[in-house]
């Protein structure tokens, strides 16, 4: 063996074990919901619902047009942008009819805007709310995106600029209508990175009941982010298959991943109604949607429903009044200031102004507020609470005086009880630290005298024509070692120099509230410097756990200091136990 060949061979095991055999993945199910899009509009007037138009894939900036047939009572606005991945950022800056939205930051996985819907691996749908500047008539809408831009990586290109509009016309027949958007990821196994999920249904319920008989048309309107031709998908209403076997593809091959799609549901409509969007099926019952016996695809690699829309044509005036609905949202309800969701609906007609909402808890008033309506059929409203402790009733009453006159005035009053909890109390305790466990040490051992038994291996062959194949041989088998293996624990006691010690670091979490703490950090510093952080995702009350932290130190006396919950996110009780520290002798 050459010393080239001997360098080599040991060069490539020290890399392989200094570099940690480690992966991680980002995947965004779903927005605003994993499996299921959000209703945003719903209701019954005299005119129509406008959705369109699908274009292909396409280089910014790009402009579309729109003609909306009557007087626009409600519209959204959404822009459809390829990322590339989910850790490159950039922005979509959007006009319409003139009307400069400004930036709107696409930040990926960072993302926290409310109107940036992110998912998958860079797949975003923008909206914009434009009931205000949409028209009768012709609208104009120009996106231009942060591609090009010196630093850039966001891929930037525009799946589709798309205008949901809902418009009166009174020439026209009653509807009744229901929008729903969102970003639900339908992805396989294989499209979700390194975890192993995978998300196969995507739901929407049409809340509000019709009279079937009383119908002359109704039409669902889908549209699909992302769907390939010849990849099987399947949408379902009230049960019943519609459009195919393949529903989402790309516009028969034409939009790159686009598809806006309108179908005739009539013969399947009932007075409650939901749609089901459908990555694939088992086809041979193998468990899974991935291939065949005979190796065809049995669903759709990765799909984004986004938007979804249900129109009844009436044969006659079928809710001449509106019917308003109200209920109330809540998480856990802890002592002290809680936020109440009150949602106010109108499943009726059209209504246009102001409503009274009361909210009362054990008969005591606590929030009255006008609300406002529109062609959205719905308000989402914030009712704050200071809570105090035990089982409390809460109601809430729209239009109460029955100042508006409805087609049911009996479903005017939402009530619930709601369990007030005590606040959350975490306190911190450091154990006496141990030595990082021997066994794992003496598994990185055995594993690597496997591994020098196997590179002896090819130093066995025979001489004659193994200087060109060795030093690949050598690569191969220790990449398939390390594989088969998993991992190699790389760190020993004394692999900087014999002063360095490895120790676990038991840390004892408590929680003496009632209610659960979700998703805080704990921090471990060593003589004043920030070790180890790690987020705890949830700690019920009156639990204790034990998470063991591991630091590298020098030998010697050394300062711990363990913090729980250290920017405060958590509400809790007191705060005066959020801190331990102790001195040990390492």
């Amino acid at each position: 063996m050459s010393k080239l060949e001997a360098i080599l061979g040991i060069v490539i095991l020290c890399v392989l074990l200094l570099v940690p055999i480690a992966g991680a993945s980002y995947s965004f199910d779903g927005v605003p919901y994993t499996d299921k899009l959000d209703l945003v509009a719903h209701g019954t007037l005299k005119g129509g619902v406008y959705i369109g138009e699908s274009q292909k894939l396409d280089f910014p900036p790009c402009t579309r047009t729109f003609y909306v047939p009557g007087n626009v009572k409600w519209a959204r606005l959404y822009v459809g942008v390829w990322g590339g991945t989910e850790r490159y950022e950039g922005w979509v800056h959007t006009t319409f009819n003139g009307h400069e939205f400004g930036k709107t930051y696409l930040r990926g996985e960072n993302d926290d805007n409310p109107h940036v819907y992110c998912t998958g691996h860079g797949v975003y749908w923008v909206y914009y709310d434009v009931t205000d500047e949409a028209l009768s008539g012709l609208n104009t809408a120009i996106s231009d995106t942060s591609r090009g831009e010196r630093g850039n990586k966001l891929d930037g290109r525009v799946y589709s600029i798309i205008l949901a509009a809902v418009y009166e016309d009174a020439n026209a027949p009653y509807i009744t209508y229901w929008i729903a958007d969102g970003n639900v990821n339908l992805h396989g196994l294989g499209w979700a990175g390194a975890l192993p999920t995978v998300n196969n249904i995507a739901s929407v319920t049409f809340k509000g009941v019709i009279d079937p008989a009383n119908v002359d048309n109704v039409d669902l309107t889908v549209l699909y982010l992302t769907g390939n031709p010849g990849e099987p998908d399947y949408l379902e209403f009230n049960g019943h298959g519609v459009g195919g076997n393949d529903v989402a593809n790309s516009g028969d091959g034409e939009t790159y991943g686009i598809d806006l799609k309108i179908f005739d549901v009539t013969g399947y409509t009932q007075a409650e109604n939901s749609v089901l969007f459908i990555r694939g099926k088992d086809i041979n019952g193998d468990g899974k949607i991935d291939a065949d016996d005979e190796g065809n695809q049995e669903g759709e690699h990765y799909l984004h429903p986004v938007l979804t829309a249900l129109v009844a044509q009436h044969k006659s005036a079928e809710k001449t009044l509106p019917d308003f609905y109200v209920t109330l949202e809540f998480d856990t309800v802890i002592e002290g200031e809680n936020t109440l969701t009150a949602t106010v609906n109108n499943y009726g007609s059209l209504y246009e102004d102001d409503l009274l909402l009361k909210v009362f808890v054990d008969g005591s008033e606590i929030y009255s507020e006008d609300v406002g309506m529109d062609a959205s059929g719905m308000n989402k409203l914030a009712v704050s609470w200071d809570a105090t402790h035990g089982t409390h009733t809460i109601k809430a009453a729209i239009d109460a005086e029955n100042a508006v006159q409805e087609s049911n005035e009996k479903n005017n009053v939402f009530s619930t009880d709601a369990d007030v909890m005590s606040k959350i109390d975490l306190s911190v305790k450091i154990l006496t630290p141990v030595p990082e466990n021997a066994a794992s040490n003496a598994k990185s051992s055995s594993m690597l005298f496997g591994l020098g038994s196997i590179l002896i291996i090819p130093l066995l062959m025979p001489r004659k024509g193994r200087s060109k194949k060795l030093p690949l041989l050598i690569l191969a088998i220790l990449s398939a070692a390390l594989i088969l293996s998993g991992c190699v624990d790389t760190q020993t006691g004394d692999s900087t120099g014999g002063d360095m010690v490895s120790y676990l670091v038991p840390v004892e979490l408590r929680n003496d509230g009632e209610a659960a703490a979700m998703e805080f950090m704990l921090s471990l510093y060593v003589d004043g410097e920030r070790s180890v952080t790690k987020t705890i995702a949830k700690l019920d009350g009156d639990k204790t756990i034990v998470e063991k932290l591991p630091i590298t130190v020098t030998k010697g006396e050394h300062l711990l200091r363990a913090v729980v919950d250290e920017k405060e996110v958590v509400k809790e009780f007191r705060r005066d136990n959020n801190e331990d520290e102790i001195t040990y002798d390492f």
